[in-house]
């Protein structure tokens, strides 16, 4: 076995991966470390104001643990959209996640239970800062 990692190794033990689960009126955001490990679990309103209030949670929970954040967002419908732009012109470094990518991990957990809190948990753990 090799003791030469691989570059984005050492990339994903530097990040703060954030998982938003994406409703009409709400969203509920899960910040784990790359082992699953939560620093964070919030659920905001679909508005400037709680925008801001995340974007200030992740903040101080990323200075903290000295980690760089990583949001995930499964947007169906286009809800996160709102969202999305908030994160981009923050320059937060955001990803889209396909749904199936985080029914599929649910599946292969072992209990598949389905809530917003597990489903942006779900979020985080697809999310690979090679993409």
């Amino acid at each position: 076995m090799s003791n030469i990692s691989h570059p984005l190794e050492a990339e994903r033990h530097r990040l703060l991966y954030v998982g938003c689960d994406i409703h009409k009126d709400s969203h509920t955001a899960v910040a784990t470390n790359c082992f699953g490990q939560s620093f964070l679990e919030l659920r905001i309103s679909n508005s400037q104001k709680d925008f801001e209030q995340l974007a200030a949670a992740v903040e101080r929970v990323s200075e903290d643990k000295k980690l760089r954040p990583i949001f995930g967002l499964e947007d169906s419908y286009g809800y996160g959209s709102r969202l999305a732009r908030f994160l981009f012109q923050t320059n937060i470094r955001v990803k889209m996640v396909p749904p199936v990518l985080v029914d599929n991990i649910r599946k292969h957990e072992t209990h598949p239970e389905k809530n917003d809190s597990l489903d942006a948990q779900g979020r985080c753990k697809s999310l690979d800062p090679a993409d």
